[in-house]
């Protein structure tokens, strides 16, 4: 007979893990944070990165958080699967993870293609700035007749490296500015630099957008958003990134600082802050969806990177489906957390009505 104790003692529950796939071995300090709050939902996270995929055993293979501590453990792969969309290029390892499981992003694209589509969207194609894709020299000689003032950057490229200023002084006179360095070239050497530049690889050559605040650095908007509980998106924090020691990016990873989104827009658009913060809130809320339904894709977290002119107009920079944690950590886990767990009871329900039907 068994003891009145152990009849009484209720059964434990499985454990609902949610996987969070990674390119670090070590879990930076925010992945604790993020750990904590998935359990606050009754979640374990599992820490892992591609190489933590056993494709014949079905197992993921990561760090769970335990006592403040991250030790090892094996699962079998879990329901819903945040995925860096970095990791993509691990193509074998997706497609598997995709069979077995949800992914939490989908990717965009190229800038190139991410102009494209809101342009072609209609919805937002006043945010978008002309702009051309190519590999020839002479297509961007052209365009340069047309606007004198252009910015080339890759087609594919990352933390704002391997961008150049460029404008028409003359006929014969270009000056190209290139991180901290700026020079002037007749029409020949401009012409050779740029065959060097674009034979390489495809490059975007668009309109120069004066982007400065009033010390005359770079800066640029950035809307961090993640969908929440409910999964809808929700604006984490607006922030603005301005170069210290940059001529032509705003990227805070080569020099910078931050600053919260009202109190510059106060100092460096006095007569016209509200409406400009209007706007980039609009952007904030209409844009990812809009987005999600011209690319047919569900996606999780967003970065979307906007300029102002000097007049205040927004314009489009770029689209990130993998943007940073580097700010509003406590903001971003909590939306995350939420998403985790509304994506996964919906999943279960998806699961339990196709078992029902069968």
């Amino acid at each position: 007979m068994l003891p009145i104790s152990s009849i009484l003692k209720k059964k434990s529950k499985p454990k609902q893990y949610v996987g969070c796939m990674r390119s670090n071995r070590k879990p930076k300090e925010y992945y604790k944070l993020l750990a904590k709050t998935c359990a606050h939902y009754g979640l374990t996270l599992i820490y892992f990165t591609p190489k933590g995929v056993d494709m014949d055993r079905h197992q993921i293979k990561g760090k769970v958080l335990k006592e403040d501590e991250w030790v090892p453990e094996s699962v079998e792969v879990p329901i819903f699967n945040d995925v860096n969309t970095i990791l993509y290029k691990h193509k074998d390892i997706v497609q598997y993870l995709r069979q077995k499981s949800t992914l939490s992003n989908g990717l965009i694209g190229s800038k190139a293609k991410q102009y494209r589509l809101v342009r072609e969207g209609e919805k937002f194609k006043d945010i978008v700035i002309p702009y051309i894709t190519t590999q020839q020299p002479e297509r961007i000689m052209k365009f340069l007749s047309k606007h004198p003032e252009v910015i080339l950057k890759p087609r594919k490229g990352m933390k704002g490296e391997n961008i150049y200023q460029v404008t028409k002084l003359s006929k014969d006179q270009y000056k190209v500015i290139y991180d901290t360095n700026e020079e002037t070239l007749t029409h020949n050497d401009f012409f050779k630099l740029l065959y060097d530049i674009v034979s390489k690889k495809k490059y975007i050559c668009q309109k120069y957008i004066k982007t400065r605040d009033e010390n005359d650095n770079p800066f640029d908007v950035r809307i961090r958003l993640e969908k929440n509980i409910e999964g809808k998106w929700q604006t984490a924090i607006n922030l603005v990134r301005i170069a210290s020691n940059q001529k032509v990016v705003s990227n805070v990873a080569q020099g910078g600082y931050v600053s919260k989104l009202r109190p510059f827009l106060k100092v460096n658009y006095p007569d016209q802050w509200e409406e400009i913060e209007e706007k980039i809130i609009q952007i904030g809320n209409e844009l990812p969806e809009h987005i999600e339904e011209l690319i047919g894709k569900n996606l999780s977290s967003l970065g979307i990177d906007i300029g102002l002119d000097p007049n205040g107009k927004p314009y489009l920079f770029e689209i990130n489906t993998s943007p940073g944690t580097e700010f509003a950590l406590g903001e971003i886990a909590n939306l995350k957390a939420g998403y985790y767990y509304y994506r996964i009871n919906q999943l279960k329900k998806q699961n339990h009505q196709k078992t029902e039907s069968l």
